[in-house]
């Protein structure tokens, strides 16, 4: 049922050690995919680059379309529409756009967002004067972002919108990468649809400061079960080499990798006095992980990485 990893994805290393175990709960698909289910009880190791700090699975299912068939979540047309509406995402979504219109203030405004999901992220974009367009494989959410936005929405990879020549100024991945095994591929895949000296911009957690994050909830709270990896959902687990290795590996340069902005509790997060505690608290790790240098520390829990694609 699994089969091993082998090398870092990343730089190839073979100095790979162990450091948490997680499970595998598919009890929800034992009617949808029974198959998936057979995984339900396994274990599995991350284990960590000695070399460039990247974290990623010890061995990985060898169910076919193990991933695709785990993503292949029947959402409810109520709960895809919730999610264009909310608003937990903008401070990064904004962070993202401040950032990409400094740095290309002369550029068309030609944008692509991988992963687009329920379309919050074009939606803001377009408002701010962008044309954008958007790659997402589920059904339900790409049709969601499409009549959301009025933009087109690709139910395809990035190497088939690439073979047909299109190319964007900016093009950004915000909580995608993290779930896609050989993050280098893909990322090569992604590259021809940069526009020469454009911008791809890739948010992720930072996989060494989530870690200890979880370990600390875990020693405060007995009952809390460390979330890292479970079924995999989380596959790859960067840390500030890593991640700007595997951008300048798939050909990109000017690689930047900064702390990124955090999630906030919105009015759904519970009473007032709790979510602006927890906002404040949020706010003030991510402001103190934005000191020069604080990005290698346990604070950056997460990481906004730039990067330009290079003239021929």
């Amino acid at each position: 049922m699994f089969e091993a990893a082998g090398a870092c994805w990343v730089c190839g290393g073979k100095d790979l050690s162990r450091y948490h175990e997680y499970r595998f709960d598919f009890h929800e698909y034992a009617t949808q995919d029974p198959e998936l289910d057979q995984y339900t009880g396994r274990k599995g190791w991350l284990v960590r680059c000695g070399h460039c700090g990247f974290g990623q699975p010890e061995s990985l299912p060898t169910l076919e379309r193990f991933f695709d068939r785990m993503y292949d979540q029947r959402w409810s047309p109520d709960w895809v529409e919730r999610e264009f509406e909310a608003d937990h995402k903008d401070l990064i979504f904004r962070t993202i756009l401040d950032t990409l219109e400094r740095s290309l203030p002369d550029r068309s405004r030609q944008l692509l967002d991988i992963g687009a999901h329920a379309g919050r992220f074009m939606s803001l974009a377009r408002s701010r004067g962008w044309t954008v367009e958007g790659i997402e494989l589920n059904p339900a959410t790409a049709a969601c972002a499409a009549r959301r936005t009025g933009a087109p929405v690709h139910q395809v990879n990035a190497h088939t919108l690439g073979a047909e020549g299109r190319r964007y100024a900016a093009v950004t991945m915000t909580d995608v990468l993290e779930h896609i095994p050989h993050p280098v591929q893909l990322l090569r895949t992604v590259a021809p649809l940069v526009e020469p000296d454009g911008l791809i911009a890739v948010k992720v957690p930072c996989g060494a400061a989530q870690f200890h994050k979880e370990r600390a909830l875990a020693a405060l709270r007995p009952s809390h079960e460390i979330s890292l990896a479970g079924n995999l959902v989380h596959v790859n687990h960067f840390s500030p080499r890593s991640l700007g290795l595997a951008l300048s590996t798939a050909g990109f340069a000017d690689v930047r990798v900064n702390t990124g902005a955090p999630e906030l509790l919105t009015v759904d997060g519970g009473s007032r006095l709790a979510r602006s505690a927890s906002n404040g608290l949020r706010l003030g790790v991510y402001w103190a992980a934005s000191i020069p240098g604080a990005v290698r520390t346990p604070l950056a829990l997460n990481l906004q990485a730039y990067a330009r694609r290079p003239r021929p």
